[in-house]
């Protein structure tokens, strides 16, 4: 029998647990909603008590089936929108849940979810809807499913997934020629590689966060939450810096955020003017990604994620890096969104 359990039940700690720790993907921006009950809010703490949380998880067996993340807000321009405190609403599967060999979930669990979200939309009435599919294990998400009845639009991205089970050397033959030469290249010369463990009050992090109130629009509000999600991952020991120097000066810098399964590239940085006669900007940012991978392998990770948004993280004086550059497969993800004059309309 499945059931549905919501983030005010007991049990929904121990789940939530249980299914992040199954999950193919375990995505670091959403890890924190497994803290919620350890004194840590969901993702973002809402000082304005704006959002209101409505996750929830499928249980079968006394066993997680499927996990969404998902809140309701109103945004600035006074929508009621479902998202996730400010991202987008996300799924979560149990791996060791697919029916093999055809992998996929029971026709009963796959029912309920979608009658849950189904329920979650007339009863809310959202006048737009931002959700990202992973299409974890080659599937695509129920919600989708719902959505897309309903009217969603959406957009296919592609996504740069490296395999970090793999040796030193073998990671490195599946980098391009080019990125070969140029890493070949730095190590000749010896270029100054360091990694630290940073936390939010580092002095790279220069941006002071902005009031709700401030936010002119909803992109700011996404980038603004999106910062808030990397400081707690950095306040909990989650994430790292490197960073390459030419004579003693500080030349280029890359954070990184990571759960326990997956390394995610957040940005790289180029410092001072980013022009080196020796290290031209995108051989020095092929450098601190490469010791980016390598750091999320000796921290255990087993996938290298640049993540669809990674043109949107970055910052600074920084040329094109091409995440094919570093081997690895192109994962296809589903961002599906919503948007209507006045509300979702019902069966």
């Amino acid at each position: 029998m499945h059931t549905v359990i919501e983030t005010n039940d007991a049990l929904f700690q121990q789940h939530w647990n249980t299914l992040f720790s199954n999950d193919p993907v375990q995505h670091p921006l959403y890890e924190s909603c497994s803290q919620k009950n350890e004194g840590q809010p969901g993702v973002v703490e809402d000082p304005s008590g704006n959002y209101k949380d409505c996750s929830f998880l499928i249980v079968s067996e006394n066993q997680p089936i499927f996990g969404c993340s998902v809140t309701l807000h109103v945004d600035q321009l006074g929508r009621k929108r479902l998202g996730y405190f400010g991202l987008d609403a996300y799924t979560h599967v149990n791996r060791a849940s697919l029916d093999k060999p055809s992998n996929n979930f029971s026709p009963e669990a796959i029912r309920l979810l979608q009658q849950h979200i189904d329920q979650l939309l007339e009863q809310e009435r959202p006048e737009a809807i931002d959700y990202f599919d992973p299409v974890s294990c080659g599937v695509m998400s129920p919600v989708t499913q719902v959505l897309l009845q309903k009217g969603a639009m959406p957009t296919v991205h592609q996504v740069q997934l490296i395999n970090l089970q793999y040796s030193k050397a073998e990671l490195f033959a599946h980098l391009s020629e080019d990125c070969q030469q140029n890493l070949l290249q730095a190590e000749a010369a010896d270029l100054s590689i360091e990694t630290a463990v940073v936390a939010s009050d580092e002095a790279f992090i220069d941006v002071e966060l902005p009031l709700e109130s401030e936010l002119e629009s909803q992109e700011q509000s996404i980038q603004a939450h999106r910062l808030q999600n990397y400081l707690q991952i950095l306040n909990r020991g989650q994430g790292f810096l490197v960073q390459a120097t030419i004579d003693k000066a500080l030349a280029a810098s890359a954070l990184f955020v990571h759960s326990n399964r997956t390394c995610q590239f957040v940005y790289a940085d180029l410092l001072q003017d980013g022009s080196h006669s020796n290290f031209p900007g995108r051989q020095l940012l092929q450098q601190v990604v490469w010791q980016g991978m390598l750091e999320g392998r000796a921290r255990g990770c087993e996938l290298f994620d640049f993540g669809y948004q990674q043109a949107d993280a970055a910052v600074g004086n920084r040329p094109v890096l091409a995440p094919e550059d570093f081997g690895g497969v192109s994962h296809t993800r589903l961002k599906v969104s919503l948007s209507v004059g006045s509300s979702i309309p019902a069966h």
